[in-house]
Parts: C-alpha cells; structure tokens; sequence
C-alpha cells in the first residue's frame, strides 16, 4: 500500500430505537491502516417527506412513510370533540387523541384496553379471530352452521360436512284385505266352435 492511500471503506446502515437512520463508514479488516483509524459516523434524521433508498428494508420503508396521524391532539380539556353524534359515542378521548374504541386494539371498548396479540377488537370486545366462529378472519365475518374456525379461515382442513341422511322412500302398502270382498265374477264368453269360419 502506497503510503497516503486511502483504505477500502464499508459502509453499514442501521436504525436505531429512537428510530433515527444511521450510516457508519468502517474500513475493511485486513486493510493495514495508516494514521487515524477512528470511523466516520454520518447521521441521518429520515422525516416521513424524504425518501429512503432502494435498499431500505420493507418494514423500514412502511414505518418511516407511513402518513400522519389524524387523529384530533389535544381533547383531555374538551372530551366532547370526540363524540361526533354516535350515541352510544365510538371515539373516545384517550391519552388526548380521540380514538375509536370499538376497533382500535390499544383502547378496546374502554381507553387503555390491549388487546393479545394477533386478537382483533370487534365492536369494542376483543375477539380472537384465528378461532371464532363469528368473527373469522376478520370482524364480522361468520361461518356457516356447523363449520370451525381455524386459523381465520372457516373449514380450514375438514372434511366437506356429511350429507344429509337419505330419507327412504315411502313403500306402497298391499291393498287391505279386510273385510274380504266376494270374488268378482267373470263375463260369460260364448263357445269356441271347433272349425273356424270361412
């Protein structure tokens, strides 16, 4: 290595807990290093307006563009502002946002209700929609009479449901023989002759 000549530089991307986009320029290992050997650290604050790279994760690109938050700020001293004419009320003033407490999983049915994960809240109850037969899959959704949930998919690997038993046909009683009828009487056929006519 020439002496002056810069080393190979890396560059690593991180994001850390307060969600903050860091960029670390490193040199490479086996690289014998001449003078200073400190890291250059470039840091980036990523706003919902700026773009992320092409080689941004998904997760990374969904939370950081995600759009904001419409919920009204500021109802603790004005409750009323959430209420909108629903009675019974669906928004509520929870920790000074107005939220909808009949779907919203952290506020379910009351301000700070969580519901477990992967549970859905459904008209303010959380409901576990991987099992039940009335919300599957998603609030609202109901499975036919007599067909499971499973996974939140209704009849999820069972067999089709049995056919209905086939109900035998009606049989034809023999005629009634009580009381006996006489024998009915044949007609009279006149004789044969024994040579046919000409």
């Amino acid at each position: 290595m020439k002496k002056g000549a810069h080393p190979q530089l890396q560059w690593i991307s991180y994001v850390t807990q307060s969600g903050r986009l860091m960029h670390v320029m490193t040199t490479d290992q086996n690289t014998p290093v001449e003078g200073n050997s400190i890291p250059e650290v470039v840091q980036h604050n990523v706003t919902a307006g700026s773009s992320l790279s092409s080689s941004s994760s998904p997760w990374l690109k969904r939370i950081m563009n995600k759009p904001p938050d419409t919920r009204a700020p500021g109802c603790w001293k004005k409750p009323w502002i959430c209420k909108q004419g629903d009675d019974p009320p669906r928004r509520r003033c929870c920790r000074n946002h107005c939220v909808d407490v009949t779907s919203d999983v952290n506020n379910c049915g009351l301000c700070g209700i969580r519901c477990p994960f992967t549970w859905q809240c459904c008209r303010g109850l959380c409901i576990n929609t991987n099992r039940s037969r009335f919300n599957c899959g998603k609030c609202g959704n109901r499975c036919p009479y007599g067909v499971l949930c499973i996974y939140g998919m209704c009849g999820y690997a069972q067999p089709l449901p049995p056919r209905p038993f086939p109900f035998p046909k009606p049989r034809s009683c023999p005629p009634s023989t009580f009381p006996p009828k006489p024998p009915r009487s044949q007609p009279k056929q006149p004789p044969h002759s024994p040579h046919p006519p000409h």
